[in-house]
């Protein structure tokens, strides 16, 4: 099924891939060189948003270290995987990013960045896609290599907030999850203002994670941390994704999800917002969140549009 303003997002831009599952490798050594010896990157479409990985040598290996333009774009989901960064806003405020944070970049401001003596990697996920970036087999893109950066998004004026805000570390974020009962599953979900983020760990050992269908929700982008994990549409594609792969789930179709591992880690970007998940802190009802409760039959109204396609998607509900 393709809703329709899928269908005419995709009429519109037709490098997006509307209604898709999709499994990417994440593969670092497959990435397209940018600045030579300095920046290579890939990048991929979804429904809503693009996806992309950045690997930064060492400056000191490099001739022509990568200099990042000033540039904007939507709001921003960026995982420092390996290594430390910094990102510098239009007003020269600096947010510094140390290896394992995972950060939320205000949509519309403009900034750039600077990357460490060691290797950096980073996963970007940005909704809207960004404009200026090339079909999948095209060119990839650097802002400021050699051109100026594309005009990607309005220049904002309210400039209320940080414009970088760390949301969590990859290596200190698990005792903070909050549990359901059965020890099966564990969750914390934070907001911005157009997307949410959360963390999910699944475990075998407990209960909490048959793999029913679920979740009328917007897109939603998962990274698998640790573990393997099967997802599958409704009466559709199945694919299977292992620690440092990421699965693309269209919006507003039923899938399910489950860990095929002793423990899975997953973070999941999802766009837009999950305001069912209420504020951030508390732990919403499990049929929001995974696939404990068995199939939900309820469509959630607050996020779902298509209220007379959900017959056609599967059975409906909460879910990751």
């Amino acid at each position: 099924m393709l809703l329709a303003g899928s269908a005419q997002a995709a009429a519109e831009d037709p490098r997006l891939h509307p209604g898709q599952l999709r499994l990417l490798a994440l593969d670092w050594a497959q990435l397209r060189e940018v600045v030579p010896g300095a920046v290579y990157m890939r990048h991929w479409f979804g429904t809503d948003q693009s996806t992309a990985l950045f690997r930064f040598p060492p400056a000191a290996a490099s001739a022509a270290p990568a200099a990042l333009a000033f540039h904007s774009h939507g709001t921003e989901l960026a995982v420092q995987v390996a290594g430390d960064s910094e990102i510098v806003d239009e007003r020269g405020r600096r947010y510094p990013l140390r290896e394992g944070d995972v950060v939320l970049v205000k949509a519309n401001v403009r900034h750039t960045g600077t990357f460490g003596g060691t290797e950096n990697r980073i996963l970007s996920v940005v909704t809207p896609a960004r404009p200026e970036y090339s079909p999948e087999d095209g060119a990839a893109y650097f802002p400021g290599h050699g051109q100026p950066a594309a005009k990607a998004a309005p220049p904002r004026t309210d400039y209320t907030g940080p414009t970088v805000r760390t949301l969590f570390n990859l290596g200190t974020v698990e005792p903070t999850l909050l549990s359901y009962a059965g020890g099966g599953v564990a969750f914390r979900h934070w907001h911005g203002d157009d997307v949410s983020v959360a963390v999910t760990r699944l475990r075998a050992d407990g209960s909490g994670h048959v793999a029913a269908a679920h979740a009328v929700h917007g897109e939603e982008v998962a990274w698998v941390v640790r573990g393997q994990m099967a997802y599958a549409l409704t009466g559709g594609a199945r694919v299977t994704a292992n620690a440092g792969q990421a699965v693309f789930l269209p919006p507003y179709r039923a899938h399910s999800a489950q860990c095929l591992a002793a423990e899975c880690l997953i973070v999941s970007w999802h766009g837009p917002r999950r305001d069912e998940w209420g504020v951030p802190g508390s732990l919403p009802p499990l049929r929001f969140v995974t696939t404990g409760a068995g199939a939900v039959v309820v469509p959630v109204k607050v996020q779902c549009p298509c209220e007379a396609s959900t017959a056609a998607a599967g059975p409906a509900g909460g879910g990751r």
